[in-house]
């Protein structure tokens, strides 16, 4: 083993590890340092990024809902506003008046809602019946349009002083005359015994014989229509023109009541729809009237505006018929 004490010994193992280790500890290279902890600050920074993340995300869907909602609503409103409308003219067929009398023609084309135009022409038939239609039966017709009605006028007798046509018809269909050889307009009429008839015949009676008739609803036990009594005995003499009560059955349904609009003023068509709106139908009668502006409207009724009738009954009408002299 060498000697301690020499000057050229060189240390030994374990010297040289103290050594080493006394260089580590002391001038030696510091081991990596361990990582700081987590720094608060940049935890704060990333949570305010992520809200600005969402409040971005956000605003994008609400930008999308607001968007998509006013595109919704500009498509409703489209649609509701500028659809096309299905809506239909209503049509009805022209239903065969030719061989009907004028009354039963015009009251007819009243009921399927046709406007009739009347054309007056002297022909071989029976004066006041149709004789021609146009357009024929069976066309369609669009409601309220107008069906051509040529009606025989064949002319009465002229001669002077003839009273061939009675006072009936020249009382009850024109105007009175200024001549002296026409006959005069007959002063009193005759009341006709119409108990037990129909309403409708019971008001041509008395529309023939120069009376215009009052119509009350009664209870009764007969089908509804029947005449159950008159105000007037049969032959009594009363004022041309006169209104006489006529006491027709309720019918023994004992249907129920209507009110009865008022049709005074309106065309023939008018007043028939105006009476089926209420469940009521129609009688008509021709009245001689001076002014062409009450020709072909209705210048009385019965019952009067506001009285009661039951369904289905039959309220009679005066249509003005205007000729000239």
């Amino acid at each position: 083993m060498s000697d301690p004490t020499a000057p050229d010994s060189w240390p030994t193992p374990e010297d040289e590890t103290v050594v080493q280790q006394r260089e580590t500890m002391v001038g030696g290279t510091p081991p990596p340092a361990a990582p700081p902890p987590a720094d608060r600050r940049i935890g704060a920074g990333m949570l305010l990024g992520i809200g600005v993340l969402v409040l971005v995300a956000a605003g994008i869907v609400i930008a999308y809902l607001l968007t998509h909602k006013s595109d919704h609503k500009a498509a409703t409103t489209v649609v509701t506003t500028t659809a096309p409308s299905t809506t239909v003219a209503p049509k009805v067929a022209v239903p065969r008046f030719v061989g009907m009398k004028e009354a039963d023609a015009l009251v007819r084309a009243g009921q399927v809602g046709l406007q009739p135009k009347e054309v007056f022409q002297p022909t071989k038939e029976p004066n006041g019946v149709v004789t021609s239609q146009n357009p024929q039966e069976g066309s369609e017709l669009a409601r309220g349009a107008t069906v051509t009605l040529v009606v025989d006028s064949t002319p009465k007798a002229t001669t002077t002083g003839s009273t061939s046509t009675a006072t009936t018809t020249s009382a009850t269909t024109t105007a009175p005359t200024t001549t002296a050889a026409a006959p005069p307009q007959p002063q009193t009429a005759t009341v006709p015994d119409v108990t037990g008839q129909k309403e409708a015949a019971a008001v041509q009676s008395f529309g023939n014989a120069g009376l215009l008739a009052s119509i009350v609803f009664v209870p009764a036990s007969d089908p509804l229509g029947t005449v159950e009594q008159q105000a007037k005995p049969a032959g009594t003499s009363v004022p041309f023109h006169s209104h006489v009560q006529i006491n027709v059955s309720r019918g023994p349904n004992n249907n129920p009541l209507e009110a009865v609009p008022n049709v005074v003023g309106k065309t023939l068509q008018d007043a028939v729809s105006a009476l089926n709106a209420t469940h009521l139908r129609l009688i008509y009668v021709k009245y001689p009237v001076t002014s062409q502006a009450q020709a072909g409207k209705v210048v009385q009724q019965s019952p009067l505006s506001g009285a009661q009738a039951p369904q289905n009954a039959q309220v009679v009408v005066y249509l003005g018929a205007y000729k000239k002299g």
